[in-house]
């Protein structure tokens, strides 16, 4: 599975990430996640902000990233989750969506639905 990196930042005490990739039912997974490092007697874990847009709507945030950002037609891919995921690439690389919450904001600012969950598992 083809996972796309928007944000990736380590201190001493977590790396924060924030990626997009399709899931298993063919949605598109955003997820910002917190994966907080051992450090002194405390074990760690993991807090996870997921958003997910059902595979129905992906060709509508495809034509709106087609709209919105210019160039981005220009992706590869035959199949249109491939070039989905080639436009994300592209913004990824270009420093767009620094947060979940950007991309919550465009999607709901183009009425596109999307579902939120957080998970957390800290040890």
């Amino acid at each position: 599975m083809r996972e796309i990196v928007f944000v990736r930042r380590q201190d001493v005490s977590k790396i924060h990430t924030l990626t997009a990739c399709l899931g298993l039912d063919g949605a598109l997974v955003f997820e910002e996640g917190d994966d907080y490092l051992p450090l002194g007697g405390d074990l760690g874990g993991e807090v996870d902000d997921i958003l997910a847009v059902h595979a129905a709507h992906k060709p509508v945030v495809y034509r709106q990233l087609e709209r919105a950002f210019d160039g981005i037609s220009d992706t590869c891919g035959e199949h249109p989750d491939e070039r989905l995921l080639s436009a994300l690439q592209t913004l990824a690389e270009l420093g767009h969506w620094q947060s979940l919450g950007e991309i919550e904001a465009w999607l709901s600012e183009r009425d596109i639905p999307f579902t939120k969950q957080r998970w957390s598992k800290m040890e």
